[in-house]
């Protein structure tokens, strides 16, 4: 699959949005002066609730959140005999999670006065924002872009941003669960060296700048990506050194240059976990006994993207 994003850099650029009014300008920096509050339901291991602690991170200045770690590991008799030591550990879902998201993923985000019962006179409660990149948008659009948006102005920018997010989701991040769950070794080495292919035309999308796009700063595709670029390296762990990512193409070496420029940004830095600790969650991802929705989705022969909310449901 190509994402075609860098071809559409060299068209000339469109005028979508007309420089806004200095009152209006005022107005917005008026408003962004008391600080949004957000209550986050995460998991330090979770890549897609990662996504939503990055453009956290990215707009710290312009809100604050409070983290609650909503879901782990706990042991409950077995239901099948896959002959693993923790073949009867599902995922714990925390009641606060539950509460306030009855489908019980991370990320979900709940705004303060919702999230206290609170709510001022006249007023409804706000439902509370899932999904990972509804997530990143939300956060963006809530600071209003902050000092760098994550989102581009242009509309047409916007959802040629969403479509590469949507291709990189499927064909990137959905693999890295289908090598690591999958336990026939030709289907591993097909999900790999499709998801090669497909790392390499989002590094052709880097052309024109350090991020996708040619932009400055990291935006949606970006954070789409970068928590499963980040945890990449697990495949050689537990699959060997031939699924270590090649640099043998100009996309690829312009995505490890990507990684490397990512990971360096302090923003970013500060929300990776612990090594040592990860490789420990994903092992029982990598026998393939993990309980979690996604896990028993690619198990059944789905793509992780393709999990069912009640068919894949092993927390009850």
């Amino acid at each position: 699959v190509r994402l075609h994003t860098s071809r559409a850099r060299r068209r000339p650029p469109v005028d979508c949005d007309p420089p806004r009014p200095r009152r209006v300008v005022m107005a917005s920096t008026a408003a962004r002066a008391a600080k949004p509050h957000l209550h986050y339901m995460s998991a330090w291991f979770c890549p897609f609730a990662h996504r939503a602690t990055l453009a956290l991170e990215h707009h710290a200045e312009h809100l604050t959140y409070k983290w609650y770690e909503a879901l782990g590991w706990e042991q409950r008799a077995a239901t099948d005999d896959i002959g693993v030591s923790h073949e009867n550990w599902y995922h714990y879902k925390a009641p606060e999670l539950l509460k306030h998201n009855p489908l019980g993923m991370v990320p979900t985000l709940i705004e303060d006065a919702t999230y206290s019962g609170v709510v001022p006179a006249g007023e409804t409660p706000r439902p509370p924002v899932r999904e990972s990149l509804v997530a990143i948008e939300f956060i963006d659009e809530l600071v209003r872009g902050g000092d760098a948006p994550i989102m581009p102005s242009c509309p047409y920018e916007r959802a040629e941003s969403r479509v590469a997010a949507d291709v990189v989701n499927k064909s990137i991040c959905s693999r890295y669960y289908h090598v690591l769950v999958r336990q026939d070794e030709s289907e591993q080495r097909d999900g790999f060296e499709k998801m090669v292919e497909a790392i390499s035309s989002f590094g052709d999308g880097l052309a024109g700048g350090p991020f996708h796009g040619g932009r400055d700063t990291p935006g949606l595709v970006d954070y789409a990506l970068f928590p499963w670029a980040h945890r990449l390296p697990v495949l050689e762990f537990y699959r060997g050194l031939e699924y270590t990512i090649p640099a043998n193409t100009d996309g690829l070496r312009a995505y490890h240059a990507w990684l490397r420029t990512m990971r360096e940004r302090p923003v970013v830095a500060k929300t990776l976990p612990d090594w040592d600790d990860y490789l420990a969650h994903i092992g029982r991802y990598a026998d393939g006994s993990a309980r979690s929705k996604v896990a028993n989705a690619v198990r059944d022969g789905r793509d992780a993207h393709q999990y069912d909310d009640e068919k894949d449901d092993t927390s009850h």
